[in-house]
């Protein structure tokens, strides 16, 4: 529970805090978006680095991405004050011999999940693209998936679900909103939105992004994928759950992410196939060990 509350309160700050981070991050993201694309193609029209142009051809809704997330990172030590979390062990982060261990094996299930569905799509990895060397790839893709994965959980599995938790005091319903924010929040600027801006980047860039990221889910709806990463939602939340620690969560998602890197645009998190075998996860998790309730225990 957050806030100190007893098992028997609930509250709805948590709600409120979330919506103002959310919405702030937005803000903040659409206004920094075009002067940071802008120094971008100031330092390679200036010294005409190779790195400035890899990072321009990364597109200007990559750039709304990252300072999205860096306000709200920069944000959570307020964040995790404000709903009484005064520690990284009280988020669920001890380095706990047991959780370190299922974090271990969370990232070797995570990789073998997505080398199965690779080898059963037949999709090939992308290990040589840009002249990149298969150990400099190997190494990006680790930092990649361990980075991006202990951020998401800290903030969806960390934060978000203790605070659907202590809105409902449900777990079921906590993790089943929870996981369709989670999946919600991935869908980013619909394709054909872009057609309706005028080519390079303006002031109004950033607001343009901030729109799209908000509602390109009803014009760009995938099932498939919303079903996939609220499968995924579902399993991160029940791992948090049952073990007391956000650390196997990590591992799993941080191995995910790791293969995935492999796999550029290949599709292979989008598929009904990935669907059903998440699902199948999510039941052996649920039912290993059926004597217990799933009951928050962070």
């Amino acid at each position: 529970m957050l806030f100190g509350l007893s098992e028997k309160e609930t509250s709805w700050r948590g709600v409120g805090l979330l919506a103002a981070v959310f919405l702030g991050s937005l803000l903040i993201a659409a206004v920094l978006t075009p002067p940071a694309y802008w120094l971008v193609e100031w330092w390679r029209d200036r010294t005409g680095s190779e790195t400035a142009q890899w990072l321009l051809d990364k597109g200007v809704d990559t750039y709304f991405d990252r300072l999205r997330m860096a306000s709200v990172i920069l944000g959570l030590p307020w964040l995790m004050s404000k709903c009484h979390l005064w520690s990284w062990r009280a988020l669920g982060l001890a380095p706990e011999k047991n959780n370190m261990r299922r974090g271990v094996y969370g990232w070797i299930a995570g990789l073998a999940m997505i080398l199965g569905l690779a080898l059963w799509e037949g999709a090939h990895a992308a290990v040589n693209e840009g002249g990149l060397s298969i150990m400099k790839v190997c190494l990006t893709a680790l930092l990649a998936g361990l980075i991006l994965g202990f951020l998401e959980e800290v903030v969806f599995r960390g934060m978000i679900l203790r605070i659907f938790y202590t809105t409902t005091r449900r777990p079921w319903l906590a993790l089943t909103v929870m996981s369709a924010f989670f999946a919600y929040t991935h869908f980013k600027v619909p394709d054909a939105a872009w057609a309706h801006i005028a080519p390079g980047v303006h002031w109004d860039t950033g607001v343009f992004v901030a729109f799209w990221t908000t509602f390109g889910i009803t014009e760009d709806f995938n099932v498939a994928q919303f079903i996939v990463l609220w499968l995924l939602g579902m399993i991160l939340g029940t791992l948090t759950l049952r073990t007391g620690s956000l650390l196997p969560a990590i591992g799993f998602h941080a191995g995910l992410i790791t293969a995935l890197s492999f796999y550029r645009g290949s599709g292979l998190a989008d598929t009904w196939t990935a669907a059903i075998v998440l699902a199948g996860i999510f039941l052996v998790i649920v039912g290993f060990n059926h004597k217990e309730s799933l009951t928050p225990s962070i």
